[in-house]
């Protein structure tokens, strides 16, 4: 027992996770290349089933246009192979990040692997959330919005690549301001800023809510405000969420003072 506690005491000092003794930097390589191989199959492999879904996808998008066009003799194939890659991405992230937890895990403390697991899952899960928001309600607005300018002499005529340009940027955008509130988390977890900071700078940050709303999003008013108003919700929801969170600095040394020491170590085995 008072080895055991000793070498954990050895590992709180060094700051080192167990495996980093156990590793050389080239076999942390060696896992490293293997692991990024087996992610980038992953894609390869979900951007060939999206080659194939492609035009059942351009279909669906193109209700809500009528039909696509394309001018020039390249731009259907890359618009087809664009939306394939974009389909492999979605596919092969979960692989992608199974792969990036089962190298970092071994090399974490049990403080951190509770921290991580809590919040990757909500990191995709907001992601998908705000990509979802974006395409339910606010890509039709927007889409209307646009569209609305069509007169009898001004037909639309959609071109599938500045179509998937357009989407994109909309979409995109909305699925990274999502992740506010992790964000938010880590610079608290980290120590940069604490609550009481980020509550005294409430207003400056609802106006920074509506510069990124128009830096991010297409240039529209409706879609500028229509990203704000969820960024200012997050931010609220942030303060929320960080009202019990430790700086990593503090868990650190709540663990340091958990450990065992040498004398304690001597006490027990005497006990014993």
């Amino acid at each position: 027992m008072g080895e055991a506690s000793v070498k954990g005491e050895e590992t709180v000092e060094s700051g080192k996770a167990p495996r980093d003794k156990q590793m050389s930097i080239i076999e942390h390589l060696e896992e490293l290349r293997w692991r990024i191989i087996v992610s980038l199959l992953a894609v390869g492999a979900g951007s060939v089933l999206g080659w194939f879904w492609a035009p059942r996808l351009l279909a669906f998008l193109a209700r809500d246009v009528g039909h696509f066009v394309f001018v020039s003799p390249t731009e259907a194939f890359f618009s087809y192979l664009r939306l394939a890659f974009t389909v492999g991405l979605i596919l092969g992230l979960p692989v992608a990040l199974v792969e990036a937890w089962l190298f970092i895990l071994p090399g974490l403390y049990p403080h951190e692997v509770r921290f991580f697991a809590r919040y990757v899952p909500l990191i995709v899960a907001l992601f998908v959330l705000g990509v979802g928001f974006a395409y339910l309600a606010v890509y039709p607005v927007v889409l209307r919005f646009f569209l609305g300018f069509a007169t009898e002499h001004i037909r639309p005529v959609m071109n599938v690549g500045r179509y998937l340009n357009f989407l994109t940027s909309l979409l995109l955008p909305f699925g990274l301001i999502f992740e506010l509130p992790v964000l938010i988390v880590g610079l608290v977890k980290l120590g940069v800023v604490d609550r009481a900071t980020l509550a005294r700078g409430r207003r400056l940050a609802y106006l920074l809510a509506f510069v990124v709303g128009a830096v991010l999003t297409p240039p529209d008013v409706i879609s500028q405000v229509m990203m704000a108003l969820p960024l200012i919700v997050l931010y609220e929801f942030s303060l929320i969420l960080v009202r019990g969170v430790r700086p990593l600095s503090e868990s650190a040394e709540g663990a340091a003072g958990e450990a065992p020491t040498p004398d304690e170590d001597k006490v027990e085995e005497s006990e014993g």
